[in-house]
């Protein structure tokens, strides 16, 4: 007769037995066994989800890609993905839904914001209440702010350089993010943040945080359970409930504002129930580091191309000059869309070093065919659009900085631009990207006319990511003198 432990020790072993078991049926049988990729890829994630959490899956996964070819399994069920043709039907002709790695980011399971949402429903009901403020008349009307926000930005740099006898050594990476988050917070929330001037690295240190969190939480879900631990939200909502409780003071007083913030808090007025309080404090905090770390990224990332490749920078500069001869010429939405060399470096800028850095993860809802193999349905899998953009398949001289493929043929291949996602792709794709765009150039114009750019020898260009990239160093310093 067994002892009532004695059972339950068998029990134990027995469901360890089964489970082993089955980790190797997943392992060594089925499709997706068939698939290339580390060893221990076929029994665990682990490895990998440590390489996410670090911030350094973007330097990984390229390597995996040239050993292994188009299609790498890293998981029992994650597989990486980077052609074109495989890519396109994940994010474009099947438009495969978010995975639930996005439900886990969300502070509370019921409440999604336009970036957690992966019911393709709700998410197109979500986007369609933020169509307005991405409108081109609403967005034309955004330039006064953004200028606003330039000429202080051009006041400080001034000064910068003035009180260095002419010449100062600027951490651009810094500067940038402080003027898209004061444009970002003066055309959606109603109030320039002042960062530029006030150079308080406060704020970018709690958003910088709060990425950090969302990767955290992205691969170990139960942590922001554990009794103790704060949200990740908590080290923002603080600011976003200040900026509510002003708006609504406003509102009492008969202001009203148009902006992002105004169509938050109208939709919650019209209904409490369904957008709620934490809906508006979700979404916010997506604009607050969507809509200024990636347009400051892709500028910062822009000029360092730039600067490393001095005859492209001389040839950008000789069209803005062209077009904007005196440095008393207004810089404008219209004079900056048509110029043709600078469009063609900010594309080459975003193929080279975009912000989408690593894999765009979807689930596969039914069993499918996918790089020729067969992926059965609930399989993670992920669309490497920054490895199909360095693809040599696609792009000669993958590896180097040239706007003039965006011109014309290079090398007899034109820009495959169904092969160009900087912004994703499908209906998923970056609803601010035409936001970003109109920033961007007025940004690079105002740069480059007003200085003289140089570069800092000795930086490390090496990146990690939470969500959006960062430099490891910290910084990216550029030599700035003001132009006669």
């Amino acid at each position: 007769m067994y002892s009532i432990g004695t059972i339950l020790l068998y029990a134990l072993a027995a469901e360890i037995f089964r489970r082993c078991c089955l980790i190797l049926l997943a392992a060594f049988t089925g499709p997706l066994s068939k698939i290339p990729g580390p060893m221990i890829g076929k029994f665990t994630s682990w490895p990998w989800l440590i390489q996410c959490v670090k911030g350094n899956q973007m330097n990984i996964g390229p390597g995996l890609f040239q050993k292994y070819g188009d299609v790498v399994r890293v998981g029992p069920a994650d597989i990486m993905f980077r052609d074109k043709a495989t890519i396109t039907k994940i994010l474009i002709d099947e438009d495969f839904r978010k995975s639930h790695d996005y439900e886990t980011v969300r502070e509370d399971p019921n409440v999604a914001s336009l970036i957690t949402e992966t019911d393709k429903v709700k998410y197109k009901q979500k986007r369609r209440l933020l169509s307005p403020g991405f409108s081109i008349g609403y967005l034309n009307g955004l330039e006064p702010l953004m200028h606003e926000c330039l000429q202080v930005f051009k006041k400080v740099l001034d000064g910068r350089c003035r009180d260095a006898g002419g010449y100062a050594v600027i951490d651009m990476n810094r500067m940038l993010g402080n003027l898209t988050s004061d444009v970002m917070s003066a055309a959606s929330f109603g109030g320039s943040f002042n960062l530029v001037e006030s150079d308080d690295n406060t704020q970018k240190n709690i958003f910088n945080s709060y990425l950090r969190r969302v990767a955290l939480d992205a691969q170990f879900p139960l942590l922001r359970h554990l009794p103790g631990v704060p949200s990740a939200s908590s080290m923002i909502s603080g600011l976003v409930e200040r900026i509510v409780s002003k708006r609504r003071q406003e509102m009492e007083k008969g202001v009203m504002k148009k902006d992002i913030l105004q169509i938050f808090v109208d939709t919650h007025n019209a209904d409490p129930i369904s957008f709620t309080d934490k809906h508006i404090r979700n979404e916010m905090i997506l604009f607050m580091i969507a809509g200024s770390d990636t347009t400051s990224l892709t500028a910062a990332f822009t000029l360092l191309l730039l600067l490393n490749n001095p005859d492209k920078l001389k040839e950008l500069t000789s069209e803005i000059d062209s077009t904007f001869p005196s440095l008393e010429d207004n810089v404008t939405f219209a004079k900056t869309q048509d110029l043709p060399y600078l469009n063609a470096a900010i594309n080459e800028s975003m193929r080279l070093m975009p912000i989408i850095t690593g894999g765009i993860v979807r689930l596969v809802p039914e069993t499918t065919i996918l790089c020729g193999y067969e992926v059965p349905k609930d399989t993670i899998v992920s669309a490497w659009v920054s490895e199909m953009q360095r693809d040599p398949r696609i792009w000669p001289d993958p590896d180097s900085f040239i706007p003039e493929r965006w011109l014309g043929d290079y090398k007899g291949v034109p820009a495959d631009r169904k092969a160009f996602m900087p912004f994703s792709a499908g209906s998923r794709n970056c609803i601010g990207q035409q936001f970003a765009l109109k920033e961007l150039r007025l940004i690079l114009v105002t740069l480059i006319r007003r200085y003289e750019l140089s570069l800092v020898e000795g930086q490390s260009h090496e990146l990690r990511v939470h969500t959006v990239p960062w430099f490891k160093q910290g910084f990216y310093n550029v030599g700035v003198k003001l132009r006669s």
